[in-house]
C-alpha cells in the first residue's frame, strides 16, 4: 500500500493526515504497485497512440475516397468534354456542309439570273444592276417645321427571283451590298455609294456625330424592299445624298 511522507534530514517520515496533509511531500509505493503503475502509464499511452493512429488512417481513408470521388467527378466531366467537343465537331461539320450547299446554290442561281437577263460574264457577273437613278423631292420635319431638299432615289435589281422570301432577299441583299473587298471597301461603292444611315435624313442631320460629316459622303438613307414582277426579281430602292458615280457598264441594265 502506497505511504505518504514527509523528506527531513534523517529521511522520510510518515504524515499523519495522508494524501492531503499539508506536510506531505511523497509518496512510496511498493514495487508491484509501481509496476501497476508503469503499466497503466504504458497501456494509457498505447491507447493514446493507437488512437491518434487511428485517427490518421481514417484522414487517409477519407482523403482516398475524396481524390477518387474527384479523380471519378474529372473523368466524367473529361468524357462529357469529349462528346460535347464530338457533338460540337459534327454540328460544325454540318453547318460547313450546309453553309458551302447554300453557297453552291446561290452562285447556280446567279448563273441562272446573269443568263436570263443576258449578263455578262455569266460566272463571274454580280448580278446586281442599275434600273434607274434619280432625284427625288424629299420633304422632312427637323425642329417642328417642314423641310424640303433634293435626294437621289436608286432602284438596284438583284440576282435573287421573287420566289425568295423577303427574308432570305433581304439577309442576301444587305450582306452582299455592305461586303468588304480586300481594299476595305463596299460592293455597293462600285456606283459611288460611300457610307449608309439606315434611319431618314432628319434622323441624321440631328445626330451629332452625323450632322456634319454625312457632307463628305453619299450615303444610303431609308431602302425599302420591292418585287418586280415584270421581270421576277428583287429589287432595292434607297435615298442617297448626291447622284450616282458613272456606272461601271457591266452594272446597267441591258
Amino acid at each position: 500500500m502506497a505511504e505518504f511522507v514527509k523528506k527531513t534530514a534523517l529521511g522520510y517520515k510518515a504524515v499523519q493526515g495522508g494524501q492531503s496533509d499539508y506536510d506531505c511531500t511523497h509518496v512510496i509505493l511498493t514495487k508491484a504497485e509501481y509496476e501497476n503503475l508503469c503499466s497503466d502509464i504504458r497501456t494509457a499511452e498505447n491507447k493514446a497512440r493507437k488512437a491518434e493512429d487511428d485517427a490518421e488512417q481514417r484522414v487517409k481513408n477519407i482523403k482516398a475516397v475524396a481524390n477518387r470521388d474527384i479523380n471519378d467527378v474529372k473523368k466524367e466531366a473529361a468524357l462529357q468534354a469529349e462528346n460535347v467537343n464530338r457533338e460540337l465537331a459534327a454540328a460544325n461539320e454540318e453547318i460547313s456542309y450546309q453553309r458551302r450547299l447554300n453557297e453552291n446554290l446561290l452562285r447556280i442561281n446567279r448563273e441562272r439570273a446573269n443568263s436570263e437577263r443576258k449578263l455578262k460574264p455569266k460566272k463571274e457577273h454580280t448580278g446586281y444592276v442599275v434600273c434607274s437613278s434619280s432625284e427625288r423631292d424629299y420633304t422632312f420635319r427637323l425642329n417642328r417645321k417642314n423641310h424640303k431638299i433634293v435626294l437621289w432615289e436608286t432602284v438596284l435589281q438583284s440576282p435573287y427571283p421573287i420566289d425568295f422570301t423577303e427574308e432570305q432577299a433581304r439577309k442576301q441583299i444587305t450582306e452582299e451590298l455592305f461586303e468588304q473587298d480586300e481594299n476595305g471597301k463596299f460592293f455597293i461603292s462600285r456606283i459611288g455609294v460611300t457610307a449608309s444611315y439606315a434611319a431618314g435624313f432628319a434622323s441624321m442631320v440631328s445626330d451629332n456625330e452625323w450632322a456634319d460629316e454625312y457632307k463628305k459622303y453619299n450615303v444610303m438613307l431609308e431602302r425599302k424592299l420591292r418585287m418586280n414582277f415584270r421581270v421576277g426579281y428583287w429589287e432595292i430602292a434607297f435615298y442617297h445624298t448626291k447622284p450616282l458615280n458613272c456606272v461601271p457598264k457591266d452594272m446597267r441594265m441591258c
